[in-house]
């Protein structure tokens, strides 16, 4: 995909934000959208993703998107051919699905049936389905999935990550595609935090009367590794990479200095020291090559090859029952 029709996509993302209906824009997935994907910078990690999965997508294909929101399966049918693209998330008290029409306008819908025929509407419908996954099953048949993404979710699973891997495993058919992406718990930048004292997690506070958003856990390069294998799967693509920069204030810098000192010296002074830091880290970790996995990000492509083979790993899990 060229930069032009991402540049296309934004736009029209962006259209969509501003011309919501008085439905969607009440609705919380939507209400929050656009602080969600442009102040935090994740429409340009999504776009990322989109470009990968392009090769894939063709149009006998079936997808589901595990945990993100309804954007990453909207861009998804709004730049590929692909039969299905359901979101799975526990963000909802009940399952829904969006359908998003050229003039910008949205409604929302109960979803009473996961496998409901939506092809009909006048728009490009996205089905949010509500499914815990570190306990729930999904809503999809054996073997019934070509392609999987899970996009910035399995740090927030309290009780078992592997849920969503062997379930994961257990839709996908044959040889069938997992794309995954998390917090890198090995990066530069939590070296750095560790150095200064602080918590060495990309995203540690918690926050009130939101109790699913938090990271319950940030995973190392080596524990995805495990996780993968685990789960009957071989990776094909492993890398990391970071977060967008960006010269506005944003709240990683608010947990170093607190939004009440947040004034442009205190801010120009952070970055000057931050810079600093960096290199004498990146100095250190020469040795590794120049192939390390320090990114912000870990990214994963792994294709299905055996079933689950240790639905307990150690060491994500304790070798012994309580």
């Amino acid at each position: 995909m060229s930069r032009a029709s991402n540049a296309q996509i934004k736009a029209r993302l962006a259209s969509v934000i501003e011309q919501l209906d008085e439905q969607g824009r009440n609705h919380y997935m939507l209400r929050n959208l656009e602080d969600y994907l442009f102040h935090r910078g994740h429409l340009d990690r999504l776009l990322r993703m989109l470009d990968l999965l392009l090769p894939y997508c063709a149009e006998d294909k079936r997808m589901a998107d595990l945990g993100s929101n309804i954007v990453f399966p909207y861009l998804i049918k709004l730049c590929t051919s692909v039969r299905a693209c359901d979101g799975i998330a526990k963000t909802l008290e009940r399952s829904e699905y969006f359908v998003f029409r050229e003039d910008g306008s949205t409604t929302v819908n109960a979803l009473t049936n996961p496998y409901a025929d939506l092809s009909g509407e006048d728009g490009i419908p996205v089905a949010l389905i509500h499914c815990d996954l570190s306990k729930d099953r999904l809503p999809y048949r054996d073997a019934s999935l070509d392609l999987i993404t899970c996009y910035e979710t399995l740090e927030h699973l309290r009780s078992d990550p592997m849920n969503l891997m062997a379930e994961a495993n257990r839709t996908l058919r044959s040889d069938g595609l997992f794309m995954l992406t998390t917090p890198n718990a090995n990066s530069i930048a939590n070296l750095k935090r560790t150095i200064r004292y602080e918590s060495p997690n990309f995203y540690p506070p918690f926050i009130r009367n939101m109790e699913f958003i938090e990271h319950v856990k940030e995973y190392s390069v080596n524990e995805i590794r495990l996780l993968f294998a685990s789960a009957g799967f071989e990776i094909v693509r492993l890398e990391t990479f970071d977060h967008p920069n960006t010269e506005a204030f944003n709240h990683y810098e608010a947990y170093q200095i607190g939004y009440a000192n947040a004034g442009e010296a205190a801010i120009r002074q952070l970055r000057e020291d931050d810079a600093e830091l960096e290199r004498t880290v990146t100095r250190l970790l020469e040795a590794e090559g120049a192939d390390r996995l320090r990114g912000d990000y870990i990214l994963v492509f792994a294709r299905k090859v055996a079933e689950v083979r240790d639905r307990y790993c150690f060491p994500i899990y304790e070798q012994f029952e309580l």
